[in-house]
């Protein structure tokens, strides 16, 4: 997800400059005369590049995460059948397991079938 995130800032970054340049670039040449247009057309293509910016950067920090306000899913799913004694356990368990703000995301699926005891362990169990 690492790479996404940097794809997607990358082009907020690019699209910032490119409506720089669309604003500025044809104002620029439609201007008549004045000694340095400049001074009003920078100013004025800076704003509608920030503001190109936030949305952009608010869409490149959506990338691998939840969505906003919504809490990260973890899916464990476990299934086991068996003549001994059946323990499962799905999630953050453990000293090493510390509380993360935004989780990763995990997709854990395990299967057991035997005659003996079956222990199936799902998730962060450091």
């Amino acid at each position: 997800m690492q790479i996404q995130a940097v794809v997607r800032w990358l082009a907020a970054v690019v699209g910032s400059v490119v409506a720089f340049f669309a604003v500025a670039v044809p104002w620029a040449v439609l201007v008549d005369g004045g000694d340095d247009p400049w001074d009003v057309i920078g100013p004025v293509a800076g704003v509608v590049a920030a503001g190109v910016l936030a949305a952009l950067g608010w869409w490149a920090s959506q990338a691998g995460g939840s969505g906003a306000g919504e809490a990260a899913t973890r899916r464990v799913r476990q299934s086991a059948r068996g003549r001994g004694a059946i323990t499962q356990t799905g999630g953050d368990h453990g000293a090493g397991a510390r509380a993360r703000r935004r989780p990763v995301r995990e997709d854990v699926r395990q299967k057991a079938r035997g005659d003996g005891d079956i222990d199936q362990v799902g998730g962060n169990r450091a």
